[in-house]
C-alpha cells in the first residue's frame, strides 16, 4: 500500500461512535502526538493555564463535538483532559498562511499554504460521515477533530487564515474558535449563503480570513472576519488573494513586520502578482502545476525554523480534483503531493 494512503482515515456514524473508532485506531500514538505537539508549539509557556482552562472550554463547545471528544477518549483510553488540551492550545497561537482563488475556464481553483509549527505532525486527511450532517473531508493532524481546511460532499470548500482582531464576541451570543466554526460550517452548509448566515448567527473567538468556494456553481468569496463582524470581499477579475491582513478595511495600518520579507503584505503582493500574471496569460494554464509553483515561490512559502509551510492544497471543488501534501516540508516545494480521490459517487 502506498504510504500516503495510510494517512487517510474514513469514519461513519454518530459523533460518539466516530470518536470511539478514531480513538481505537490512533490509540498507540495519540498521547505521544499530543505531548509532542504541546511541547513544540512556540509561545505556549503557560501550561498551568492550559491544564485548568482546557476542560471548561471543551464544555462550551456544541454537543456534537463534545460527544466525539468523549468517544475518542474512551476509544483511546486516555483522559478527556488530554484531548481538550490538544484542541485548546490552538486558542493561543498565531498562524501565518497564504491562499488564492483562481478562475480558469469557468472553474474555480483554490491554492492554499498552511504555515505553522511541528511540520512532522501534519499531512493527514480525515473523512467523516456524521449521522444527519453533510459528509466532509478535513486536512489536519492525524486524529484531529477540528481543521482549518476542508471540503464537503456538497462541494463547498472552506479554509481560513489567521487575522488579528480588536473586538470581542457579542455578549449573550454563541461563539466558537474559528477552527470549530469551520468544521461546523462544513457539516451544516451547502452554499456560500449558508456560510454567511452562520457567520451572522455565531461569533468567533478570534479573527479569520475565510475562503469559500461553491463547486456547484463555481461561485466564491472571501470574508474578513472579526469576532462579531465581518466584511465580504467579491472578485471582479476572476481571482482573489489573501494572507493575514484585512483588505476590506483600508483604514487599518500594517506594522513594519507585516511589510518585511514573508510578512503578510509581502506574501500578499507576491501572490497577487503571480496570480494576476497567470490570469493574463494567453496560454492555457497548466493546472495544478502552475498553482503549486506559486505556493512554492521563495517569497510565499515559509521555510524558516520558527514557522514553516506544514501542508498545501490545490483544489478544484467543481470537479472534486484535490491535490494535497501528505507529509514532507516545506510542503509546497518538498511535500509529498498526491491526488486524493473523491470519496463519494456524485
Amino acid at each position: 500500500m502506498n504510504s500516503y494512503l495510510n494517512r487517510i482515515s474514513h469514519f461513519k456514524g454518530n459523533p460518539r461512535e466516530i470518536g470511539c473508532a478514531a480513538g481505537r485506531m490512533f490509540a498507540n500514538k495519540l498521547d505521544q502526538t499530543i505531548s509532542h505537539y504541546i511541547a513544540n508549539v512556540k509561545d505556549s509557556k503557560d501550561l498551568e493555564k492550559l491544564r485548568t482552562g482546557a476542560l471548561p472550554w471543551l464544555r462550551t463547545l456544541p454537543k456534537r463535538f463534545q460527544d466525539e471528544f468523549e468517544g475518542m477518549a474512551e476509544g483511546a483510553d486516555i483522559p478527556l483532559q488530554r484531548l481538550a488540551e490538544w484542541a485548546y492550545i490552538e486558542e493561543c497561537e498565531v498562524k501565518q498562511c497564504s491562499g488564492a482563488i483562481y478562475l480558469a475556464k469557468n472553474q474555480a481553483w483554490v491554492a492554499r499554504n498552511n504555515d505553522y509549527y511541528v511540520p512532522e505532525l501534519w499531512g493527514y486527511v480525515t473523512i467523516r460521515e456524521v449521522d444527519g450532517r453533510i459528509p466532509t473531508i478535513n486536512f489536519s493532524m492525524e486524529g484531529e477533530i477540528f481543521s482549518p481546511t476542508g471540503i464537503n460532499k456538497q462541494k463547498l470548500w472552506l479554509h481560513y487564515n489567521f487575522l488579528p482582531v480588536w473586538d470581542k464576541p457579542a455578549p449573550n451570543k454563541p461563539h466558537v474558535p474559528p477552527y470549530v466554526f469551520l468544521t461546523e460550517a462544513l457539516e451544516l452548509c451547502s452554499t456560500i449563503s449558508d456560510v454567511e448566515a452562520l457567520l451572522n448567527e455565531t461569533d468567533r473567538d478570534g479573527g479569520m480570513l475565510l475562503f469559500a468556494v461553491d463547486g456547484k456553481n463555481n461561485g466564491f468569496a472571501l470574508f474578513d472576519c472579526l469576532c462579531s463582524n465581518y466584511y465580504r470581499r467579491e472578485s471582479y477579475n476572476g481571482w482573489m488573494v489573501g494572507t493575514n491582513h484585512y483588505c476590506a478595511r483600508e483604514d487599518l495600518t500594517l506594522s513594519d513586520a507585516d511589510k518585511e520579507p514573508l510578512g503578510t503584505l509581502s506574501r500578499f503582493e507576491r501572490m497577487e502578482n503571480l496570480i494576476q500574471t497567470l490570469s493574463a496569460s494567453q496560454t492555457h494554464p497548466n493546472l495544478p502545476d502552475d498553482l503549486i509553483q506559486i505556493l512554492a515561490d521563495d517569497a510565499i512559502e515559509r521555510r524558516d525554523s520558527k514557522v514553516i509551510t506544514v501542508y498545501s492544497n490545490v483544489v478544484c471543488p467543481s470537479t472534486g480534483e484535490i491535490w494535497y501534501t501528505f507529509g514532507g516540508h516545506p510542503a509546497a516545494s518538498r511535500g509529498n503531493w498526491q491526488k486524493l480521490e473523491w470519496p463519494w459517487i456524485d
